[in-house]
């Protein structure tokens, strides 16, 4: 992972929001905790684009995870980041649908 400017961690928090990837995994994530394979799989990804990019939620906090023998169950952040999303999804399905992203 590249190196974070600790002067503007918004831009990595944006950037982190900004792969349709990681969307889809937190979307995912929002409905129940998934297993990587599970989540590959659900989003026809490669096992291997998941972890990578659940590495980079998990480095931002999206994201967190248990440990269920030698597998990993991963989880929406639900104190921060699970509100910020429904209000994201607010804000979009209020103004962004029907307004700035008018085709």
């Amino acid at each position: 992972m590249k190196n974070i400017d600790l002067d503007k961690p918004h831009k990595f928090f944006f950037e982190t929001l900004g792969n349709q990837a990681r969307w889809d995994i937190i979307h995912l994530l929002q409905k129940k905790s998934h297993r990587v394979t599970d989540i590959a799989k659900e989003l026809d990804y490669e096992q291997s684009l998941v972890s990578h990019h659940l590495k980079r939620l998990g480095a931002c906090g999206f994201v967190t995870f248990t440990e269920n023998g030698n597998e990993r169950i991963y989880n929406l952040n639900k104190e921060t980041i699970e509100p910020i999303i429904t209000l994201m999804e607010k804000h979009i399905n209020k103004f962004c649908k029907k307004l700035c992203c008018k085709t």
